[in-house]
């Protein structure tokens, strides 16, 4: 199932469908006005044969019946008539051609008109459409194209493909029958079956593909700063640094260009503020904790002085600590592409030092690019966390055109679920659940969670079924 999510995608689905609606509906009206048109020219052409026919038959009846023949010789010589017309000893069979609605309603009104000519109904009165190829004339063993052309074949047959004619038959006496055959004035009328040839579609055809293409190339440029303008907003999320987006297109693409700037500019210089704030804190506790420590170290000797000097290790630490997280979530690293495979063994040989056996599964197919230390210490972290609370470690690379996974698994006794998401705050520590001694500082997995984000991935936890802890960090590639 096709999902169109992109501003792009919708913008381009909606004009297209929007022109192939309009399309549609102004074809609609036009055919619609046409069918009236035609249905109009159909009443104005059916009243004008009826008259015509009327006339012709208030004409031949009017005179006795050893003059008619000479009257029908007169008009088929003279051209005095638009039609066949033969006074016949009996009905002449009519092949009927394929009906119509559109036929239906003319012989409807024809009937009518005729009616309304004579002033009276005409009993016996047949009216049907007939092929003049196939019409049969003065008896139904004569057809009408065995005729000499001077008796009114060649104004009823139209080559190449000659169209319908009307034929009536209306009793006038005993065995008697008046045969009136003749073209409409639009004798192609009928024929006319399709409103769009088959030219007429290809040249539709051909300009609803320029127009979708013009309309492709539109919406591209019209959604291409906006695409950049995400790429940017992605970017920055990774590197503060970027160069400044170009602030060209339209009004309202320039005055968002504008503001992205701005916010970043603001960003860079919080940042800046914050890691002068922490060099300045580093500096100002740095000192007095090296004079305690000193002082400490030249008291005499009692039970006081040790624990003194425990105190200050601890501060020391957890002042670097701080500092450290307080740089994670800004690492001042160039991009580089990483060989995470020579990596992975880089920390499989540290954690053999400690007296493990790690366990590497699958590997990356190409280098990732990203801060090589900074991302080295987020799976440094992870991986002695495993090891400090496991006996056994495993790590496994998961690799795809899109994603590069790191798995670190451990055997220990995990996390309570509850408290999966809370590990990551700074200074959390859960000894009494999970460690067999006492842990660091509590950064560890903030720090590594940072890193991850600044290389626009996650850091995630969970419980392994039946025991141990797998850390997943998500990595996108670009």
């Amino acid at each position: 199932m096709l999902r169109f999510t992109s501003l792009y995608s919708r913008l381009l689905v909606l004009m297209v469908l929007g022109l192939i609606s309009a399309f549609a509906i102004s074809n609609y009206v036009w055919l619609y006005y046409l069918e009236h048109q035609r249905e109009s020219q159909a009443e104005s052409m059916a009243r004008d044969l009826a008259f015509s026919m009327g006339s012709t038959i208030e004409f031949i009846r009017a005179y006795p019946t050893e003059y008619r023949h000479l009257i029908i010789n007169q008009l088929r010589d003279m051209g005095g008539s638009r039609f066949l017309v033969s006074v016949n000893e009996s009905f002449i069979d009519v092949s009927p051609v394929r009906p119509s609605g559109a036929k239906d309603r003319f012989l409807a009104t024809f009937n009518l008109a005729i009616e309304e000519k004579l002033g009276q109904r005409l009993s016996g009165l047949h009216v049907t459409f007939a092929d003049p190829r196939l019409l049969n004339v003065y008896k139904n063993d004569v057809l009408l194209v065995d005729l000499p052309p001077r008796w009114a074949q060649n104004t009823l047959i139209l080559e190449p493909d000659p169209p319908q004619v009307v034929v009536a038959q209306v009793p006038i006496g005993e065995d008697e029958w008046l045969y009136l055959a003749g073209l409409l004035p639009d004798p192609f009328f009928f024929d006319q079956t399709e409103y769009l040839d088959r030219g007429q579609l290809l040249f539709l055809v051909i300009l609803m593909l320029i127009l979708v293409v013009i309309l492709w190339v539109v919406v591209r440029w019209l959604t291409r700063p906006l695409s950049n303008l995400a790429a940017a907003a992605r970017e920055l999320g990774t590197d503060i640094h970027l160069a400044p987006l170009a602030e060209t297109g339209t009004r309202e693409v320039k005055q968002t260009a504008r503001a992205f700037n701005l916010m970043q500019e603001r960003v860079l210089r919080f940042v800046d503020d914050r890691e002068r704030m922490f060099s300045a804190i580093s500096h100002d506790l740095k000192t007095p904790i090296t004079r305690l420590r000193l002082r400490a170290e030249m008291m005499e000797e009692s039970d006081a002085k040790p624990r003194m000097i425990k105190d200050l290790d601890e501060l020391e630490a957890m002042v670097k600590g701080a500092l450290d997280l307080g740089r994670s979530t800004d690492v001042h690293e160039d991009t580089q592409p990483i060989d995470i495979n020579q990596l992975v063994r880089e920390l499989a040989e540290d954690l053999e030092l400690l007296g493990y056996d790690p366990e590497i599964r699958g590997e990356a197919r190409r280098p990732y690019f990203g801060k090589p230390l900074a991302l080295k210490r987020c799976l440094s972290n992870l991986a002695h966390n495993a090891a400090f609370y496991g006996t056994q470690v495993g790590i496994d690379i998961v690799d795809s055109r899109h994603e590069l996974k790191l798995y670190i698994v451990d055997n220990g006794p995990g996390i309570p679920e509850e408290k999966l998401d809370s590990v990551f705050e700074p200074y959390v520590r859960l000894e009494t659940s999970r460690n067999r001694n006492t842990g660091g500082a509590g950064l560890g997995l903030s720090i590594a969670r940072n890193i991850a984000h600044a290389h626009g991935g996650q850091l995630r936890l969970r419980n392994r079924i039946g025991s141990g802890l797998e850390a997943a960090v998500l990595l996108p590639r670009r």
